[in-house]
């Protein structure tokens, strides 16, 4: 189970979206672009984020402009499965 840093930081422009990171302690990075209504679908319903944390995460990402969340876990097939979806959305 992946365990490492979720990194979301706000980007300007018009619409407003986000950049989404979840780097691994052991090495790796998985980076995703969403705009603001897909980010909590994002970290909730693909990378299995709970809802609760989900939100309070977007939230503080939209009024700080960046959130980091250290010692996330993230089920391997999860972390796959936000990717996959990302992938079928380029």
């Amino acid at each position: 189970m992946p365990q490492g840093t979720l990194d979301v930081m706000k980007l300007d422009g018009q619409p407003v979206t986000y950049q989404v990171m979840f780097e691994q302690n052991a090495g790796g990075t998985f980076v995703a672009r969403v705009d603001s209504t897909g980010l909590v679908p994002l970290m909730h319903e693909e990378m299995r984020v709970e809802l609760p944390a989900a939100e309070s995460i977007a939230q503080k990402a939209e009024s700080e402009g960046r959130v980091r969340v250290a010692n996330v876990f993230l089920e391997e097939n999860n972390l796959h499965g936000a990717m996959e979806y990302l992938e079928e959305d380029i």
